[in-house]
């Protein structure tokens, strides 16, 4: 029987994906050969490794020959037509296998869990290879039991489930443990913790204490945090992550209601999950950069509602809605808020440029005046936030220049080029940089001409918005091109592609599109599951019972040579000091091998990050309420446990680092006004006992310290000149004002 062309080509693509398979499976055989034991001892380990067998002509000629012999026998002995879901499974299972073979080469330093499941992969396909029978009956079976089930009412729990389980962490404690290990917890300090302690003490954000991130993020979760368990950083890891798993779960909901499918709304789900918390950016946690998970983008979710709602309705209370939030969005955090109102400022717009969405504003008076309304609202809204939580503060100059200072300051100090990830050879990150933008545009273009001519429903105006918002967004990363930053807008693009696979879709046949959804979501899966950075993530489903600790899951970052105290332990000999805090050489600088469990790093983390005698020499010198000058280490953490505010208005003063560290503390300037604001206050406020490390106490300071610290070294000299040491704690002395001063 004569084949025909889709025949000819089903029956290539299947030889093709044997000779693939049989290439990979050669590949792991003849990897088994080493270098003769004798010639081993003789050589060195670089001589010996050019010893290895090069098997790659072999295995060049076994594919070519392997191809042609199964296409030729297939074509002479099969009769009948190859079947279609045997070219679908050796396809994924050849993809499988080629991909095992990837992260072998990739994750050299850490190659089992890659090598464990290509040797799955080729035990499953030769076992189906020769019961192949058997396995197409079983196949069958179980596919007409699934299409039985009716998935449809329990697909949005099952979703939840999903979401619920891959995010939520049942021990926090070790990865707050890891975190403190690694870098010493400062983006949590820089985050939340020190503007939210300062907060829940009475000070005000710009005011008393500078902030990094807005006004309302640090106050309203330091708030929360303080509810749910005390304010300490458990509870405030429990809160973020409670804050987004609630986010997750509502873009679920908002993508389903958008574009009608529970799938899609899977695959938006696992694609932002995977982009925005699993790239290389944030390793090896993204809870070590907070900053860059949905944190940042509050409850836009809810605004995105709004105003869809408001394009397929029309109703003004929802337009009114989008409008509140908008100014509170500036309220929470400042420049992810900014494009929020900008985006909501170009929709307004929109509706008066449109020619068939200015027709229908214009004919209904009640919606006139609330459109005319909704141009005041956001500032009204974003002046009323601002207003109730700064009292007065809002109309002085200098909660203004405070505030500005920071947001211009951080503009150019901040800036790294577009091209930093060409420079570090991370050239998937520069693609995947260029082409988020220019999907937004292109959509934008596209979707716009559409929409101005009356060509297509008016729906699509909200995937326009999405790709202003996605743009507005992105001028963070035009800014700061860092790797953890272009990915931290991952939601409107995958909105954005979302959409298109759905437009995509409409042009199909209705089994081809359930089946492209399927696929879709497999494949969103898969993105996420073979990613080592969610494999070492401490979630329920970690099969690892040391996820921390152990070599198997965890990410070696930054330069596979470990997280643990990364920023430290390449310090050079001649920029540390005599002695640390304790007076001693010993460092105590732990790696990830240093630990047998993470249970040992929990035990490492509590007998390190515990200053109750230092708290209490605090308390014993100064007045409950009072503000407390330190320059320390952790200084939000001491604070914290002495219950006293901050007396500095940049709080931290200093960048973490060991305590038993042979070096003094970085400066954590965020403005050039750090040195004269800090010895301003010193001069004006007069505080009675200034606590710092007993490190500064000693006379040498190593030449690069005073060249990148200057402002340390100024301030720590004022102090020495007009007080003098009076009592020590565990890691801090008291230094008491002299008489007459």
């Amino acid at each position: 029987m004569p084949k025909s062309y889709k025949d000819i080509i089903w029956v290539s693509l299947l030889a093709c994906f044997w000779a693939v398979q049989a290439a990979v499976v050669l590949t792991q055989i003849l990897g088994l050969w080493h270098v003769p034991s004798l010639l081993n001892g003789s050589l060195l380990p670089e001589a010996a490794g050019r010893m290895a067998a090069k098997w790659d002509i072999l295995i060049y000629v076994v594919f070519i020959a392997v191809a042609l012999i199964s296409g030729k026998i297939i074509f002479q002995y099969e009769r009948n037509i190859i079947p279609y879901g045997l070219l679908v499974f050796e396809g994924a299972v050849t993809f499988l296998m080629v991909s095992a073979v990837m992260k072998l080469v990739i994750y050299d330093h850490s190659p089992q869990l890659a090598q464990w499941a290509l040797t799955g992969l080729i035990i499953i396909s030769l076992a189906c290879k020769i019961f192949y029978p058997e396995f197409k009956k079983i196949t069958g079976s179980l596919s007409q039991r699934l299409n039985v089930i009716p998935r449809g009412p329990y697909a949005d729990a099952w979703w939840i489930m999903v979401i619920a389980l891959m995010i939520y962490m049942p021990d926090l404690e070790r990865v707050i443990a890891m975190i403190f290990t690694g870098e010493c917890l400062h983006h949590f300090d820089f985050l939340i913790m020190s503007v939210g302690w300062a907060s829940l003490c009475g000070q005000l954000p710009y005011v008393d204490v500078i902030a990094q991130y807005g006004v309302g993020l640090p106050l309203i979760f330091a708030k929360v945090i303080n509810v749910c368990g005390g304010f300490d950083y458990v509870s405030a890891l429990r809160v973020m992550m409670g804050f987004v798993i609630i986010y997750f779960i509502l873009m679920y909901f908002f993508v389903r209601y958008w574009l009608g499918s529970a799938l899609i709304a899977g695959v938006a789900f696992l694609l932002v999950f995977r982009l925005q918390m699993f790239h290389y950016g944030v390793s090896p946690l993204i809870w070590c950069v907070a900053s860059a998970s949905p944190i940042r983008f509050g409850l836009d979710i809810l605004w995105m509602w709004a105003l869809l709602r408001h394009i397929r309705y029309g109703k003004s209370r929802w337009l009114i809605m989008a409008a509140v939030y908008s100014g509170f969005a500036v309220y929470y955090m400042t420049s992810s808020g900014m494009c929020v109102m900008a985006s909501f400022y170009a929709y307004l717009s929109a509706l008066i440029v449109l020619p068939s969405l200015r027709k229908l504003w214009i004919a209904d008076s009640s919606r006139r005046l609330a459109y005319a309304c909704c141009w005041a609202l956001p500032v009204l809204s974003a002046l009323v936030f601002f207003g109730a939580t700064l009292k007065g503060h809002i109309l002085q100059k200098e909660y203004w220049h405070n505030f500005i200072d920071y947001m211009v300051v951080f503009g150019h100090t901040g800036a790294i080029p577009i091209y930093e990830n060409l420079k570090y050879r991370h050239f998937w990150a520069f693609f995947m940089s260029l082409s988020l933008p220019l999907t937004y545009v292109a959509t934008l273009l596209y979707i716009s001409v559409g929409l101005y001519f009356e060509e297509g429903p008016r729906e699509r105006l909200f995937t326009a918005l999405l790709c202003i918002y996605g743009l507005a967004n992105y001028q963070y990363y035009v800014v700061r091109a860092a790797g953890t930053s272009y990915y931290v807008n991952a939601l409107p693009f995958v909105l954005v592609v979302c959409y298109w696979f759905m437009r995509v879709l409409e042009f199909l046949p209705l089994a081809w599109q359930k089946r492209l959804k399927v696929a879709a979501v497999v494949l969103s899966f898969y993105a996420l599951l073979t990613n080592q950075n969610y494999l070492a993530y401490p979630n329920l489903m970690n099969f690892s019972r040391n996820p921390m600790t152990d070599n198997l899951v965890i990410q070696r970052f930054p330069d596979r040579g470990g997280y643990f105290n990364h920023l430290f332990k390449k310090t050079k000999e001649q920029d540390k000091l005599p002695a640390n805090d304790l007076g001693t050489s010993q460092e105590d600088l732990r790696t990830e091998d240093d630990f047998k469990s993470d249970a040992q790093l929990v035990d490492y983390y509590r007998a390190h990050f515990d200053f109750k005698k230092d708290a209490a020499l605090i308390d014993r010198l100064t007045k409950p309420g009072q503000r407390v000058a330190l320059l320390s280490s952790f200084e939000t953490k001491i604070l914290i446990q002495a219950n006293r505010a901050p007396f500095f208005y940049h709080f931290p003063m200093l960048t973490s680092r060991p305590m038993t560290f042979r070096t003094f503390p970085t400066d954590a300037a965020q403005t050039p006004a750090y040195g004269p604001d800090t010895l301003k206050a010193l001069a004006e406020g007069r505080p009675e006992y200034i606590f710092m490390e007993k490190v500064f106490l000693q006379d040498f300071w190593p030449a690069s310290y005073r060249e990148n610290n200057p402002l340390v070294f100024e301030v720590v000299t004022t102090i020495k000149a007009h007080y003098q040491a009076f009592e020590q704690g565990q890691y801090l002395v008291a230094m008491k004002r002299k008489a007459g001063e």
